[in-house]
């Protein structure tokens, strides 16, 4: 089992954002994040793991205490979840999710935890 905490992601990548040149916002947005978010899983010695599959368990600790929506924490979430799928050499096709809410912490944060190869996680 392994364990990193990865930053919270910029609220461009919310799924519902709009606003002019939203695409490019976007996209420049994603790929700041899936790089730091590779960073972060490098200098936390998250490295191969065996297998094709592994469940991740994600908490969203989010900045404050506003109410926010599951399925749009885990949307924005998305290029996270492709540098841990980078960090530990499985396809994110073979990931099983577990997701809940955290307390707020200053500055946010996504708690990940992966598990891997569970029989249990088939697709």
């Amino acid at each position: 089992m392994l364990r990193v905490d990865l930053p919270w992601p910029s609220s461009k990548l919310l799924p519902n954002a709009r606003s002019p040149g939203a695409w490019r916002i976007k996209q420049t947005a994603a790929a700041a994040y899936k790089a730091d978010c590779a960073i972060v899983c490098r200098a936390s010695a998250v490295g191969r793991v065996d297998g094709e599959r592994a469940h991740l368990t994600l908490r969203f600790c989010p900045p404050d205490r506003r109410r926010r929506d599951l399925d749009n924490m885990f949307a924005s979430f998305k290029h996270g979840i492709d540098a841990v799928a980078e960090a530990i050499g499985i396809d994110d096709y073979g990931f099983a999710y577990t997701i809940a809410r955290g307390e707020p912490v200053k500055g946010g944060r996504v708690e990940v935890t992966i598990t891997p190869d569970h029989a249990e996680t088939a697709l």
